[in-house]
């Protein structure tokens, strides 16, 4: 039989590379390039390498050489390769090494690859406490050889109740989908487990008269905590957007806040518009510069609950205020959940609504400072 020999080719079918080399009778298919001189460097490159993998096969004993050429024969009657084979065996042993990766081993990788994925630090902060509790557990353990009943028998015996038990669920199961996606196990065996029922709940919110109280308040008590907390009942901003907002990002000549992608939990940035007793709030607060919440706040706001009569604090209770008045207000959830950050008005009715009556929501939207706290914000941010 004939060698093949290699030389470049031009090829006419293209403008940007018309010149070619043919390695099809080598079991490598064609190469485009730009230029002759590349696909003359690349013929060069294919000849020395086919060369010395001449000079290996010729070192190699008869009996390997034979069955090289039997593995050839038998792959070819199914379309495949020597170099498909080898990739096929390779990957397999790869995965059976990999079975052997602990549970604190994989913990700690998947940690990493959301670092470097960019999510936020209360995300991350929240994902190593529970995978924490679970490598307390199962730590030393090889992650493919945790079962069903497993995962299923801790999640029953975690002392919890069922919302939180549902967080460990979508923890744990984020580590297990990590695994599959790197092919450490076949599935996610976490999916598997029995989901604990979540009573149904309607969010808490605040009475026209509770936020009234609180917000008068902490003009009395505490009047650097007036703006985080008039920012969260009349713009919807999360608690933790909040705590990462500047003073900078408060337009009060435009009348808009700007969360940015770097500090929104969605990672959109987002224009939220002051409505007008917003503005009167953060009025006083116009030259204030830095960030928005003050220094010791959780110490403040628990001074400002007590001497507003409020003996529990609804969780998120701000924000499902904002989404539940402001929608009795417009009756507009795109609007909403866009300022809210949402993406659609799904989670708006399924997690922040609830029902107000439009009186209620028209005295909510007109909470403003009265002339007394007015004037002790005033002093307060000018002092």
């Amino acid at each position: 039989m004939k060698r093949p020999t290699l030389r470049v080719l031009e090829y006419r079918h293209s403008k940007t590379h018309p010149w070619y080399l043919d390695l099809r009778p080598f079991n490598r298919g064609r190469k485009f390039f730009k230029t002759k001189a590349e696909a003359e460097g690349e013929r060069l490159r294919q000849i020395t390498t086919l060369e010395r993998h001449g000079r290996e096969a010729v070192g190699l004993p008869p009996s390997e050489l034979s069955a090289i050429i039997q593995a050839r024969k038998k792959l070819a009657k199914h379309g495949k390769t020597i170099d498909d084979a080898a990739t096929f065996y390779l990957d397999y042993l790869e995965r059976i090494r990999r079975c052997n990766v602990t549970v604190v081993e994989l913990a700690k990788e998947v940690l990493e690859a959301k670092r470097k994925d960019g999510m936020s630090a209360t995300y991350i902060a929240d994902l190593q406490k529970r995978l924490a509790t679970f490598c307390a557990d199962f730590g030393s353990r090889p992650i493919a050889g945790i079962t069903v009943e497993d995962l299923d028998d801790w999640l029953r015996n975690l002392n919890c109740g069922p919302k939180s038990r549902a967080n460990y669920r979508a923890n744990v199961g984020v580590m297990f989908s990590y695994a599959e996606r790197r092919r450490v196990i076949d599935a996610n065996r976490v999916l598997r487990t029995a989901q604990p029922k979540l009573v149904d709940k309607p969010p808490e919110i605040f009475s026209v008269d509770q936020l009234v109280a609180l917000l008068n308040a902490a003009s009395k008590k505490a009047p650097d905590m007036v703006p985080m907390l008039a920012i969260a009942a009349f713009a919807g901003i999360r608690d933790a957007e909040i705590k990462r907002l500047d003073w900078s990002e408060v337009d009060q000549k435009r009348g808009h806040i700007e969360v940015k992608a770097s500090k929104a939990k969605s990672a959109r940035r987002r224009i939220v518009e002051m409505q007008p007793n917003l503005r009167e709030w953060l009025r006083p607060y116009a030259e204030m510069t830095g960030v928005v919440v003050p220094v010791n706040w959780r110490k403040k706001l628990d001074s400002v609950r007590r001497a507003a009569g409020l003996a529990r604090w609804p969780k998120n209770g701000l924000r499902h205020s904002y989404a539940s008045y402001r929608m009795a207000a417009i009756h507009d959830a795109p609007r909403v959940a866009s300022d809210l950050g949402h993406t659609s008005p799904q989670m708006l009715y399924s997690t922040y609504r609830e029902l107000v009556l439009p009186e209620e929501a028209e005295r909510y939207w007109k909470i403003v400072p009265t002339e007394e706290t007015a004037n002790v914000v005033a002093f307060s941010a000018n002092g």
